[in-house]
């Protein structure tokens, strides 16, 4: 029976993919053949995964969930069923172009977890409210995540494509260079000065062969963890100023939304290269230091530099297919702005009231009986607070400034960031949320 759970997962994940292949597919030849084949395996992996929860909960005698593989899983659930709606709803493939490839990127993320069912489990996990808990979390957060795709799409359709390499375009990247290069080097060198970095890490690199932790550890290469720290502490605020600066750039016209697109390409960039860096050191051949030798925001701005220097990568690779490539087809797609905006913000309305619900009260209740307080200033609590705040500033700046259209797709994007964030703070930060 576990054996078939398993297969399930791998064979919904087989068929997300093939209907990812198909929507691309689609984009590229526009065959409306294309997008419905794409549509119905997406349609039938939502069966087989909804399947695949029915054999577990058989499994284990109950329907609850307990772990991040399952938590992972219902966001990816989530997702597709959200998608499926909005395609259905607004007869629009679009959709399914831009949110396929982020649930592939999901399934993969929890192809890279335990995924065996656990039959028993300790006495603070056999709770109904646990499962209450990390059910309704994990939808909301789905819906979050659909609100950040579409957001994606948005930012890339609203800068009208310009193949032509003009002098802001180069001046872009120039500065870019200075922000995302020269200054995380300078202040490495400022900051080993003054002696603000942490002495040791075991950050390193297996050039085709596994490591040994604690051997690599003893061996560690200091400088090249602490300069991997570096990047990772200084590239958000950079990146984040960059953008500003460019999306506020009103010099030309035919320019507005440029600082936009390149904001979302590098958001998927980094979401890419932190997946890569995920498998590489689950598999062995990156090594991010062990919690036990390395304090959890040191290790949490390891991982970040070194995503961030596997992004750099990505990002020249998929800059060149979205924008030069691809830039023209994105901006003559048939879905207009409106549209996506609209997505966009009834995604995160539907995604609040059940993070709401799921995180915060279903969670307290369920932390008051695990460990007889409802608030422990966990990393993972102090995270989905942080996030219920942040999704009730976007809808109040909804509400009330009628923030939209650019100004809520960004934030949407964010949002979806420390989404992800707070689902892996227990792997930097520890806490009680580390069972899982």
């Amino acid at each position: 029976m576990e054996s078939l759970y398993q297969n399930l997962f791998w064979y919904t994940f087989i068929l997300y993919l093939a209907g990812f292949a198909g929507y691309v597919f689609y984009f590229s030849l526009k065959k409306e053949v294309l997008h419905k084949v794409g549509f119905w395996l997406f349609n039938i992996g939502l069966v087989l995964q909804t399947s695949g929860f029915i054999v577990k909960w058989m499994i284990v005698g109950s329907i609850r969930f307990q772990n991040m593989f399952e938590h992972l899983m219902l966001m990816s659930w989530a997702g597709v069923a959200i998608m499926i709606y909005a395609i259905w709803k607004y007869k629009n493939p679009v959709v399914g172009i831009i949110i396929s490839p982020i649930i592939v990127m999901l399934n993969a993320a929890a192809a890279l977890l335990d995924n065996s069912p656990a039959e028993h489990l300790m006495p603070a996990l056999q709770s109904n409210w646990l499962t209450i808990h990390i059910s309704l979390a994990a939808l909301g957060s789905g819906a979050f995540i659909v609100a950040g795709a579409v957001s994606l799409l948005f930012l890339m359709k609203n800068h009208e494509y310009t193949p032509k390499w003009n002098d802001e375009k180069k001046r872009f990247f120039s500065q870019g260079l200075i922000y995302m290069i020269y200054i995380p080097i300078i202040l490495f060198f400022v900051l080993r000065i003054v002696g603000l970095t942490p002495e040791h890490t075991a950050f390193s690199v297996g050039l085709g062969y596994k490591f040994d932790t604690q051997a690599s550890f003893e061996a560690a290469r200091t400088l090249l963890g602490q300069f991997v720290i570096i990047i990772g502490m200084v590239f958000i605020p950079l990146m984040g100023l960059f953008t500003y600066m460019e999306t506020k750039n009103k010099s030309s016209a035919k320019q507005k939304g440029f600082g936009g697109s390149i904001f979302a390409i590098y958001t998927l960039s980094f979401g890419l290269g932190s997946l890569i860096i995920g498998i590489l050191n689950s598999a062995g051949y990156l090594l991010i230091t062990p919690s036990r030798h390395l304090g959890g925001v040191w290790r949490f701005f390891e991982f970040m530099g070194a995503a961030y220097v596997v992004s750099i990568f990505c990002f020249v690779i998929l800059y060149y297919i979205l924008y030069v490539l691809a830039g023209e087809k994105i901006n003559q797609l048939s879905s207009n702005l409106d549209l996506l905006d609209e997505i966009n913000y009834r995604a995160v309305s539907l995604g609040y009231p059940l993070y709401t619900v799921g995180a915060l009260f279903a969670g307290a209740i369920w932390a008051e009986q695990a460990w007889g307080t409802f608030w422990s200033w966990d990393p993972k609590e102090v995270g989905a607070l942080l996030v219920w705040l942040f999704y009730s500033a976007v809808l109040h700046a909804r509400y009330n400034r009628e923030w939209k259209d650019e100004k809520l797709a960004v934030l949407s994007i964010i949002g979806t960031i420390t989404i992800f964030i707070t689902f892996y703070g227990n792997f930097f930060f520890g806490g009680l949320h580390a069972y899982a």
